[in-house]
């Protein structure tokens, strides 16, 4: 007999069996003192010592048991014993304690299930036909041995052990159902095609069906998609051939369950529960010939199921008998594949919007950063071409700071490039510290547009997060160059500073401010077609805030940044 595994359901079902005991060796005490005749001698014995063990076995388990493995073995292998007994010392077959070999086969099936109740079914009624028989030919008047009750009740513990072994088969085959539901298989982590065959399989699996196809409809995406899968062959089409007409003939069915019996190719009707919840029959079958002849065997459940993404319908075929409880569980398994189908297309789409992202952010990223470098070398090699130099020297200066310049656009280049690398981890150069990266990007900017900038970075900002770390070099970029570009300053300065958990980070200049003039929160900024709209979004998406001042004499950006 396995071990029993729960043991809060252990201890309330001790507790039941003891209670029971009791009430079994009361009424027994009660009908013996009315009339002892048949209890006497050895038997008396034997039944008052059994009726003090079954008061004391109650008292213990309600009142703090917490016997082992070994104790519902005990207990039964004594009960049995005892039973044995007084069945022996007690006119034998016609023994009124027969009644406990039936309570000892119930205590079985609650303790240890079918298989259980199975095994002692078969040990009580060999004790009662070995005791049965020696006796048969040693009673006599006036208690003799009565075949006609001796028939009945071996009858009797024939059909007891047969029906309480088939209710404890059905009760483990709903726990087996209910326990393959709670491991639904998660559809991730594989293409979609195999995450879908792999869930649409262990629905076939649980519905212990031959042939399962799957109809939908994603809310996206119009036009039908089907998965269809037998033992042998799975085949998952998007979309379907377009002459497939795959809804169901008779529309007030559309949001039924249903089953069938018999062959699905020769099926004539359908049984599906009413309000009440009754099987009624239909003598209509639903299905056009295109889905019949996708299914297979006979016997066949079908449900539909929606979601806020998907609408379809699941068709179970090659099930045999299907019995009335295969239409809750059809509705059931159906809506996990629904859920199932929610997730695969909810991950697709988190993808696509990942990789849309990704390529906001890479085009973000060479605009702050690439773009706006190579941005002022060409302005300052047109400037070049258009005017007469000093002294072959002074274009020999001028032409080695661009070509400095050009180098050091190479170098953060490179650095882009390689955090674009699978399992990069968006790489930086970690060997420099942020203080010593914003100060080559303002070496940068005054080598490529030739005017000062200044840089004051507060000692407390040292570690910060690496997404912060990352974007501050090219959101200082940018603010720069759009000082530079725009306002034409004659120096630009940058401040960055820490505290209380933010980094602020603060571009003024003397130039001649932006098109609009005033105060602008970040609030405002989002309406004003005039804002920076890469630096705006690329703030946006750290948390941040954005303010604008802006004036005749100048401009001040701030970006206070969350760490």
């Amino acid at each position: 007999m396995p071990t029993v595994v729960y043991p809060s359901s252990r201890v309330e079902s001790e507790r039941t069996i003891a209670l029971a005991r009791v009430a079994l060796a009361a009424t027994a005490t009660l009908a013996l003192w009315l009339d002892p005749s048949d209890t006497a001698g050895s038997a008396a014995i034997v039944y008052w010592a059994y009726v003090v063990y079954a008061a004391g076995l109650a008292v213990w388990t309600l009142t703090g048991w917490e016997g082992g493995d070994w104790f519902p073995l005990l207990t039964h292998g004594i009960d049995i014993a005892v039973f044995s007994a007084l069945q022996y010392l007690t006119l034998g077959p016609s023994s009124p304690f027969y009644v406990y070999f039936v309570f000892s086969m119930f205590c079985a099936a609650i303790r240890w299930g079918w298989r259980g109740t199975l095994i002692t079914g078969a040990t009580v009624l060999l004790f009662y036909v070995a005791l049965a028989l020696p006796l048969a030919v040693s009673l006599a008047p006036p208690f003799p041995f009565q075949l006609n009750r001796f028939i009945i009740r071996v009858v009797y513990l024939l059909v007891s052990i047969t029906m309480l072994v088939y209710l404890g088969r059905y009760e483990a085959r709903l726990r087996l159902e209910i326990e393959r539901l709670a491991r639904w298989p998660v559809p991730l982590g594989a293409s979609p095609d195999a995450a879908l065959t792999r869930v649409v399989e262990y629905g076939a699996r649980l519905m212990q069906s031959g042939c399962v196809l799957v109809v939908w409809e994603a809310s996206d995406e119009p036009g039908l998609h089907e998965a269809r899968w037998t033992p042998t062959d799975t085949s998952i089409r998007h979309p379907p051939p377009p002459d497939a007409p795959f809804a169901l003939t008779d529309e007030t069915l559309a949001r039924s369950t249903f089953i069938c019996t018999g062959a699905v190719q020769e099926a004539r009707g359908i049984l599906l529960a009413d309000h009440a919840g009754r099987l009624v029959r239909r003598d209509t079958f639903p299905l056009s010939d295109t889905v019949r002849e996708r299914l297979t065997g006979s016997g066949l459940a079908s449900a539909p199921f929606k979601t806020d993404f998907v609408t379809g319908r699941v068709y179970f075929s090659d099930l045999g008998t299907p019995p009335s409880e295969a239409l809750p569980l059809t509705e059931v398994v159906s809506r996990e594949i629904a859920s199932s189908l929610d997730q695969l297309l909810s991950a697709r789409q988190r993808q696509e919007i990942a990789a849309r992202e990704e390529r906001i952010r890479v085009a973000r990223d060479l605009h702050d950063g690439v773009l706006q470098g190579i941005t002022g070398v060409r302005l300052e090699l047109r400037a070049l071409a258009t005017q007469s130099p000093d002294s072959p020297g002074a274009l020999r200066e001028q032409l080695v700071s661009l070509e400095r310049a050009l180098a050091m656009e190479q170098r953060e280049l490179r650095f882009f490039i390689s955090g674009l690398e699978p399992d990069s981890n968006r790489r930086i150069d970690r060997q420099s510290t942020l203080a010593q990266r914003l100060d080559s990007v303002r070496e940068r900017l005054a080598l490529e547009w030739k005017t000062p900038v200044t840089l004051r970075v507060s000692p407390r900002v040292t570690a910060v997060p690496g997404a912060v770390e990352e974007a501050l070099p090219l959101m200082i970029n940018e603010a720069v160059v759009n000082a530079l570009k725009h306002a034409h300053p004659s120096r630009v300065t940058v401040d960055v500073e820490s505290a209380d958990g933010h980094i602020r980070v603060a571009v003024s200049d003397d130039g001649r401010g932006f098109p609009f003039k005033g105060r602008f929160d970040h609030d405002a900024l989002a309406l004003n077609h005039d804002a920076p709209r890469s630096l705006f979004d690329r703030v946006s998406a750290l948390g941040g805030q954005l303010s604008i001042e802006s004036s005749d004499q100048g401009s001040r950006v701030e970006m206070p940044l969350s760490l």
